[in-house]
């Protein structure tokens, strides 16, 4: 072919211009000139990877692959949107789960530090029954009135220690108990008595 039937832009030592690349992937050119742009595609790499481009990217292809896309996008939009839902609580039962939390620990609160009865020292506070109340005072041999002494029925727990003037309130049995009265720097002392007593005065020796 005579460079007078090549376009006056193209010469046969340069690249095709676009249009006629694109009208060569078309299958638009007359023979003469495709076989001149195919003799310049063997030798022109970069010429060549444009029309497979063009091959490629087709707008029917790229329409195609679009909606395929956008397909695929929407499907996964919907499988999330079903996840959530599965795993998602609604507000109703949050609340109720929240509220029988609440009312769990007022019911624990309460059964701890408010249904207890009043006071830790309540053996003695009111008499047994069946027993007998007997009240007594603790000295020393001079006389003086012994604070912080101990005075208990023997095997038992009821015990109590007496005042800042000696003084003590015991419930007795009602078969009448030992007493066992102990203090710091005192010998222990052993008293018996009987339903009948209702004071004693107790007297203690102090230790040699």
């Amino acid at each position: 072919m005579s460079r007078n039937n090549l376009p006056a832009e193209w010469g046969p030592e340069e690249h095709p211009p676009m249009e006629m690349l694109r009208q060569y992937q078309a299958g638009a050119l007359p023979p003469d000139l495709r076989h001149q742009v195919e003799r310049h595609l063997l030798s022109c790499e970069l010429c060549s990877d444009m029309v497979e481009g063009m091959a490629i990217a087709r707008p029917a292809r790229v329409r195609l692959a679009v909606r395929e896309t956008h397909g695929r996008l929407k499907h996964l939009l919907a499988q999330k949107k079903r996840k959530r839902k599965v795993f998602q609580w609604p507000i109703w039962q949050t609340a109720a789960v929240l509220l029988v939390l609440a009312f769990a620990i007022a019911e624990v609160i309460y059964h701890h530090y408010f249904a207890q009865p009043s006071g830790h020292f309540t053996q003695n506070t009111q008499p047994a029954a069946n027993s007998s109340q007997l009240t007594g005072v603790v000295t020393d041999a001079a006389g003086q009135k012994l604070e912080g002494a101990t005075v208990q029925v023997e095997e038992s727990s009821s015990r109590v220690t007496t005042g800042p003037g000696g003084q003590f309130t015991l419930d007795l049995p009602a078969e009448g108990a030992t007493l066992v009265i102990t203090s710091p720097g005192f010998q222990p002392k052993k008293i018996t008595v009987t339903p009948g007593n209702k004071s004693v005065n107790i007297i203690l020796d102090k230790k040699e």
